[in-house]
């Protein structure tokens, strides 16, 4: 089980990866790439502590911070640059 978690993760950190060089748009690249990064990530903590149950408390206090802290920045990020001027949608050469 353990292994299928950590494959998932794998699976959902490239794919957020691939996001952020595919999508045109700024605010679609933050979005792409903190939702998949936030479950990948999350998805591979999981997996470490059916790996190692002594580390539990650890991976459990990351996890926490990690689900907090990775959407509040995306929507920190996003915020300022809003506010800065960057325009929604594609940009015409």
């Amino acid at each position: 089980m353990a292994n299928i978690l950590m494959g998932i993760g794998i699976i959902f950190l490239f794919a957020g990866s691939l996001g952020l060089f595919t999508m045109e748009d700024f605010y679609s690249k933050i979005q792409a790439i903190g939702i998949a990064d936030t479950v990948g990530i999350i998805s591979v903590i999981i997996s470490l502590m059916l790996k190692y149950p002594e580390n539990m408390a650890r991976l459990l206090i990351l996890s926490i911070l990690i689900l907090v802290l990775n959407p509040a920045i995306s929507s920190i990020i996003a915020y300022h640059a809003a506010k800065s001027g960057e325009k929604v949608g594609r940009k015409i050469k």
